[in-house]
């Protein structure tokens, strides 16, 4: 139950985009490279037994996107996670974790990740910025992996990249809707602004989580709706976004031993994103 905020987290601060009336569309080039940074700040309270349980995370994750091909309407991108961050404070305890930090990466949180940080993940996407790779097995996947959802944002994919509609102008809106791997979302976008061939785009949405998953030997359901807002600034030409605010807070039940305990969460999400 402690580490729900994750989940719902990952579930904001998906940037998705799939195929719209008006078909929005990438423009990328062969040998592009990017760094994402993404920091998430999340606040969650589950009730027990009539008792608030409080925590908080902290979470910095870097990626490298490196554009390897087009072939034709898909790009073929390779994706690494080189750096997480997490500071967290979980049932009265503090618990830290930095992947640059041997230490860290020998303890028993490095232990769960060191199959997915500096290891190249191939992700194929189509040119409207959806991912149409086949599904990570994730079956064996740490309990901490599993909520980070790194396979589900493409690592890092859905947080880079947004397709803009064909002569879009200000004013301009558009929606997309994505439901994979238990995450449910509706983002509804309008450009703001235009200077430079930046868009200064609007963005507002719902997101549902039904999940389900094992820890220490239990199953544990999460099911949580919730509404978020932001606004992220894209090159125009190219479909990359530049950066990216969101905040959201989502509600629900986590469901354990045959019983539902409400739970709730406050989330802000900030991405950067730089051509390497």
């Amino acid at each position: 139950m402690k580490k729900i905020p994750f989940l719902i987290a990952a579930a904001f601060c998906l940037s998705t985009t799939a195929f719209t009336q008006s078909n929005p569309t990438l423009h990328l080039q062969k040998g592009q490279k990017f760094q994402v940074e993404n920091k998430i700040e999340t606040t969650s309270s589950t009730t027990v037994q009539g008792q608030a349980m409080d925590s908080k995370a902290d979470i910095t994750s870097t990626y490298n996107i490196e554009v390897k091909d087009k072939v034709n309407d898909n790009y073929n991108l390779s994706n690494t996670i080189s750096h997480i961050l997490m500071n967290m404070e979980m049932m009265g305890q503090s618990i830290n974790f930095d992947s640059n930090k041997q230490e860290d990466m020998d303890g028993m949180v490095g232990e769960s990740l060191k199959d997915y940080i500096n290891k190249p993940q191939d992700v194929q996407m189509d040119n409207s910025g959806k991912i149409i790779s086949d599904p990570k097995d994730t079956s064996k996947a740490s309990a901490i992996a599993k909520q980070l959802n790194f396979a589900q944002s493409g690592y890092g994919t859905q947080m880079t990249f947004l397709a803009i509609p064909k002569n879009a102008k200000v004013g301009t809106s558009w929606t997309t809707k994505t439901n994979a791997e238990g995450i449910e979302s509706t983002n509804n976008y309008t450009i703001k602004e235009i200077n430079g061939g930046v868009a200064t785009v609007s963005v507002d949405g719902i997101v549902a989580t039904n999940m389900a998953m094992q820890q220490n030997g239990m199953d544990v359901v999460t099911k949580t709706s919730g509404k978020m807002s932001g606004e992220e600034k894209v090159n125009m030409k190219t479909g990359v976004i530049q950066t990216s605010t969101t905040t959201g807070d989502a509600s629900g039940t986590v469901t354990a031993m045959g019983q539902d305990f409400p739970s709730s969460t406050k989330i802000t999400s900030t991405t950067t994103i730089k051509a390497l």
